[in-house]
C-alpha cells in the first residue's frame, strides 16, 4: 500500500465499502493503529449490524502512530493522537482533527496541534465538546486542549504532572498515567496511573481549561496492580478500572455529585493456571450495564463478568479466546449486539456477537488491519 491515498482513490475505496443492503443497519468502524511504515494511519470498515459481517478495512488517514481516537459528542469530528517530526526530525506528539462524513465514512483533515511532548498513549473527549484530553505514559503527565469554534484543537490549556512509584520495580519505577476519562456530566476527569496504583480525580475548570485535584484527590487499587483503563457504568453509581500488572478489575462506587471513587471489590480476570507473562488491557461495560468485559494480553482472552445491579458484585461468565491475539483495545457497537476487538500483533480485527441474555461472545469473523490499537464506531 502506498504511504498516501489520493482523494479520488479514497472516494472510490470508500464507495466500494458502502455496498451493504439498504435495509440493513450499518455503522462505520474506525481503527487507530501503531503502524509507522507504509501501512500507517487510520482505517475504516463497515459493520452490518443485522448480520455482524465486517467489510475489508481501508485507510482514511495516513499519519504515523495514529494510536488512539475520540469522537466529538455529535460525532461530526474525530480527534486522533499521532506522531509527527519536529525539532530536527525528533518525533513528537500531535492531535489530529478530522471532520467526518456519515454517508461515506470519509475523514477530512482540518487541523493539527503539536504539543512538543513525547507521544501520548490515550485520548478522550469532553462530553460537552469543549476539550480534548490526553494521558502521557512516559512523560508522566495529563493535558487538556480546548476545541475551537471550527472543530480544531487549540494550544493546550493545562498540563498536570504526576510523580510517585509503586512496588513493581520493573514497571512502577515512576508515575505512568495511562488513561484519562471525563465523567458523564463533564465535571470530573479520571486518571488511572499505572505507576502509582492510584486512580486520580480532577475537577475541570471550564473557564480556564485547567484540571484541579478533587477532595479526596484519588482512590487506590491493590499494591502492584497497575491501573490502566477506566469505564463508568451507565447507572451513574459505579465504575471500573482494569489493572494491567495484576490481571484484575477493581470496582468502585461513584459519588457523581462530589467526584469520589470508593473501591469495594477487585476480581481476577487471569486464569489461575496461566504461568506466562500477561498484561491486562481494556475494560468495557456492555450497553445494558449487565456485563463487564476485560482483556488479557498473553493469555489472549476477553473475560465476561456479570454485574449485579443490587450488590455491584462481578461474577465470572466466560473466557473467550477464539480469534484474539494481544487484544489491546475493543468496543461494543451502538446497537450493543457486536463487539469488535483490535488484535495488535496479529494485525487483525475480530467481530463477536454479544448475547443479550448472557453477555457471552461468539466469534463471527476476522479482517486484516495493520497493527490496530483502538476501535471506535460512527453510526450511519
Amino acid at each position: 500500500m502506498n504511504p498516501t491515498l489520493s482523494a479520488l482513490g479514497l472516494a472510490v475505496v470508500i464507495g466500494a465499502v458502502g455496498t451493504a443492503r439498504a435495509e440493513d443497519p450499518t455503522c462505520w468502524v474506525y481503527f487507530g493503529t501503531q503502524a509507522t511504515h507504509a501501512d500507517r494511519g487510520l482505517y475504516v470498515a463497515e459493520l452490518n449490524q443485522a448480520t455482524g459481517s465486517l467489510s475489508a478495512a481501508h485507510r482514511v488517514a495516513d499519519k504515523s502512530n495514529s494510536v488512539f481516537m475520540a469522537f466529538s459528542p455529535d460525532q461530526s469530528h474525530l480527534y486522533a493522537l499521532a506522531e509527527v517530526s519536529r525539532f530536527g526530525g525528533r518525533p513528537v506528539e500531535a492531535i489530529e482533527s478530522y471532520s467526518t462524513d456519515r454517508a461515506t465514512g470519509r475523514l477530512t483533515s482540518i487541523g493539527e496541534q503539536v504539543s512538543g511532548g513525547s507521544e501520548a498513549c490515550h485520548l478522550s473527549m469532553d462530553p460537552k465538546g469543549g476539550y480534548v484530553f490526553a494521558a502521557n505514559y512516559d512523560g508522566a503527565y495529563v493535558e487538556a486542549f480546548p476545541v475551537l469554534a471550527d472543530g480544531t484543537v487549540g494550544p493546550r490549556s493545562c498540563v498536570v504532572n504526576h510523580s510517585g512509584s509503586g512496588p513493581n520495580h520493573s514497571r512502577q519505577q515512576s508515575a505512568h498515567p495511562h488513561s484519562i476519562n471525563m465523567d458523564p456530566s463533564g465535571t470530573f476527569a479520571i486518571v488511572a496511573d499505572l505507576g502509582q496504583d492510584k486512580v486520580f480525580v480532577y475537577r475541570l475548570d471550564r473557564s480556564t481549561g485547567t484540571l484541579k485535584p478533587n477532595n479526596p484527590p484519588y482512590a487506590t487499587v491493590p499494591p502492584g496492580a497497575g491501573p490502566r483503563h477506566f469505564a463508568f457504568h451507565p447507572d451513574g453509581r459505579h465504575a471500573f478500572v482494569i489493572n494491567e500488572l495484576e490481571g484484575s478489575i477493581t470496582a468502585f462506587n461513584w459519588d457523581a455529585g462530589r467526584g469520589i471513587l470508593t473501591p469495594y471489590e477487585t476480581v481476577p480476570i487471569l486464569r489461575r493456571d496461566y504461568t506466562g507473562l500477561n498484561t491486562a488491557a481494556e475494560v468495557v461495560v456492555g450497553k445494558s450495564g449487565r456485563f463487564v468485559y476485560g482483556s488479557n494480553r498473553g493469555d489472549d482472552s476477553i473475560v465476561v463478568n456479570a454485574f449485579d445491579s443490587q450488590t455491584g458484585k462481578l461474577t465470572f461468565v466466560q473466557r473467550m479466546g477464539d480469534g484474539i491475539k494481544v487484544p489491546r483495545n475493543y468496543a461494543i457497537d451502538p446497537s450493543g449486539n457486536w463487539l469488535v476487538c483490535a488484535n495488535l500483533t496479529a494485525s487483525s480485527a475480530s467481530v463477536f456477537h454479544v448475547d443479550a441474555a448472557t453477555g457471552m461472545l461468539k466469534l463471527m469473523g476476522t479482517i486484516q488491519v495493520p497493527e490496530p490499537l483502538c476501535v471506535r464506531f460512527l453510526q450511519r
